[in-house]
């Protein structure tokens, strides 16, 4: 299933919220994984947010945020090296966006969305969030060990 660059744009930018409210965003401790519901205020679209910090290098996380399950709309890397299809590199942090054709093949600077690399994980999701137009969040729970 693909979508359009335009149909992307609209879904990062409509108004969204977590399903469920009361169960905290945890951080950790590694190696963790989870993934949570998210829909549209004024639609029913859902989402899914997935977070995974894996035991064998500690610092590095992903966000993924999907759309009907399979489509990669946004993907939040703080580490590793990517090459997009047209050749340009990034080492360390980058953001993936959908583009129509590529899917969440491109990766573009952090800076982009206002994320820097001094950034805590929790200002990392924050900003996340807010780009992503998610209103009502969930408490973060944060546990590095």
């Amino acid at each position: 299933m693909a979508i359009s660059d335009l149909e992307c744009e609209l879904l990062i930018k409509e108004e969204k919220q977590f399903s469920d409210l009361i169960n905290p965003l945890k951080l950790g401790p590694a190696p963790i994984s989870w993934t949570r519901e998210i829909k549209g205020v004024n639609s029913k679209n859902l989402y899914l947010l997935d977070f995974y910090r894996g035991s064998f290098e500690l610092s590095r996380y992903t966000f993924n945020k999907r759309y009907k399950q399979s489509i990669i709309i946004f993907r939040y890397d703080n580490g590793g090296r990517h090459t997009n299809p047209d050749g340009k590199s990034f080492d360390g942090p980058h953001i993936h966006l959908y583009k129509e054709g590529y899917n969440d093949k491109f990766a573009y600077p952090i800076e982009d969305i206002g994320i820097d690399n001094s950034d805590s994980m929790e200002e990392v999701l924050n900003k996340i969030l807010h780009f992503c137009n998610i209103k009502k969040i969930p408490s973060v729970e944060i546990s590095m060990f």
